[in-house]
């Protein structure tokens, strides 16, 4: 009689794939792919039985495993990153083959995004919710390029499609932290797709993702430091360098129109990182007169772009503006007023009441607009809190030119309250919102709201507003299932109500 075998055929694998072990699911262990990941159209991947029964391999963390076979790699061949920077000349002159490296998607990873089906819901998510404040990834390109290309496996997709991931997930309630395991993935993923000779405006824009992730719910000082390697990756590129090779041709307007967001979108997180504490120097340079708006951001989503249709910023549209163009202009005033509180011009009377000047009539034709933009209008109004923040509570023995900044500033506050008290409180325009479409510029000034009110006291701001100072804090609570970074000033304002009564 035959005896029954335990060990596996010819055509079944000794262990399970990745994929199916990440995702809990039966593995049939088919060679070379799995019914499971067929079916799913998953990366499958079977990970070798270490001898003598030592299994510790398949316990490792995916990013602990070589992506490269290094016995493989060959150290003489010359790839596209280092040559763009040893000599990008040769480049020009396509005389030399490039080395390709291979490289290997973990099952995890893949495991984190699921089937097309759970990577096209991703997607809308992001485009429905994220998109409208912050639409520098070019909808047109995304469904008709990028999401085809994921059945190839391509690593910079796959990460764009991760950080996607990311940033649509709200963060867990119990216990309260988003740095998850989610999170760390991305980080380590985009170490590997960074250190490959991938290099493509994908992988900046999931760098971006990260960063906006991190200052939304702020994880610090990550956000700064992310934000910082972006701004080296897109010079590195050659957005925004006159000089430096560039990493390819553009041969598309859409492209050029995707570049140009990006960098703005990075000129954003680059000023709003620092609002809070004015003098770290910016890692991306000011914007200059010569330089282009984002054009409208409906012909955008189309993949419409023409040439007529850029404006500079010494030349802005009279009539209309995109919502992300009134965001980067906002932005630019945002650097400004930063470089002016870091620098000694903040001595300067004249250039202090300029800026106020401007940041009031941005924040006057935001209010008057027919569709007001509520993100755009929080972004003004940080800006226009962070340029009066320093004189809400000048030291003793102040000049009489501070005195006078002082009750200006005090003023300007009190403006605001009347808005948010008509706005948020009457109105309750607030409470119509989806938490998943707000964005967190406008968590700044409202912390400021209340800080100057804790300090200040009724005395100051009047009874009236007590009731605006708790609305506040109930929009933080709100925004926290969102955003974490307004938990973080919740708890930041415990801090300054405790030292109040000291």
């Amino acid at each position: 009689m035959q005896a029954i075998s335990n060990e596996p055929g010819a055509n079944e694998a000794q262990l399970v794939c990745t994929s199916c072990k990440t995702r809990k699911r039966k593995c049939d262990k088919a060679l070379p792919k799995c019914s499971p990941c067929s079916k799913k159209r998953l990366k499958c991947e079977y990970l070798q039985p270490v001898p003598n029964g030592d299994s510790t391999q398949t316990d490792q963390p995916w990013h602990s495993i070589s992506i490269v076979n290094e016995s493989q790699h060959n150290s003489r061949a010359i790839d596209f990153p280092t040559m763009l920077f040893l000599d990008p000349t040769i480049l020009q002159q396509s005389q030399v083959e490039l080395y390709q490296t291979t490289f290997h998607i973990p099952g995890q990873i893949l495991g984190y995004l699921g089937d097309m089906d759970d990577i096209r819901n991703i997607a809308s998510k992001f485009f429905t919710h994220v998109h409208v404040w912050m639409p520098f990834i070019s909808k047109k390109r995304f469904y008709e390029v990028y999401l085809p290309s994921y059945s190839k496996y391509r690593p910079d997709v796959t990460l764009l499609f991760l950080s996607l991931k990311l940033l649509t997930s709200s963060p867990p309630r119990d216990p309260q932290n988003p740095q998850t395991r989610l999170y760390r993935a991305v980080k380590h993923f985009l170490v590997e797709v960074e250190d490959s000779t991938v290099f493509s405006i994908l992988v900046l824009q999931a760098g971006v993702l990260l960063a906006l992730y991190e200052l939304g719910h702020g994880i610090y000082p990550a956000a700064f430091l992310t934000i910082g390697a972006c701004a080296r990756y897109a010079y590195a590129l050659g957005i925004k360098t006159k000089t430096a090779a560039s990493t390819r041709r553009v041969l598309t307007l859409v492209e050029v129109e995707e570049r140009k967001r990006v960098w703005w979108a990075l000129v954003i997180l680059d000023r709003f990182v620092s609002i809070g504490c004015p003098g770290r120097p910016f890692v991306t340079e000011d914007p200059t007169l010569d330089d282009l708006f984002p054009i409208d951001d409906e012909a955008w989503d189309k993949g419409i772009v023409r040439l007529e249709d850029s404006f500079t910023l010494s030349a802005p549209k009279a009539s209309h503006m995109s919502k992300f163009a009134l965001l980067c202009q906002a932005a630019r005033l945002l650097g400004q007023v930063l470089h002016h509180l870091s620098s000694n011009s903040v001595d300067s009377h004249d250039a202090w009441i300029q800026l106020e000047r401007t940041i009031q009539s941005m924040l006057a034709a935001s209010l008057d607009s027919e569709n007001p933009d509520n993100d755009q209008i929080a972004f003004v109004y940080s800006t226009l809190v962070a340029l009066h923040t320093p004189w809400l509570s000048p030291g003793p023995g102040m000049a009489i030119m501070d005195a006078e900044r002082s009750n200006h500033a005090r003023e300007v506050i009190q403006q605001i309250l009347h808005k948010v008290k008509t706005n948020l409180v009457e109105q309750k325009c607030f409470l119509a919102r989806d938490p998943d479409d707000i964005s967190p510029w406008g968590l700044f000034f409202a912390y400021r709201l209340c800080v100057d009110h804790i300090r200040s006291g009724e005395r100051a701001s009047g009874p009236d507003f007590s009731e605006v100072i708790k609305s506040l804090k109930e929009t933080f609570v709100t925004i926290d299932a969102r955003w974490n970074v307004a938990g973080v000033y919740l708890k930041l304002l415990e801090a300054q109500e405790a030292t109040s009564y000291f």
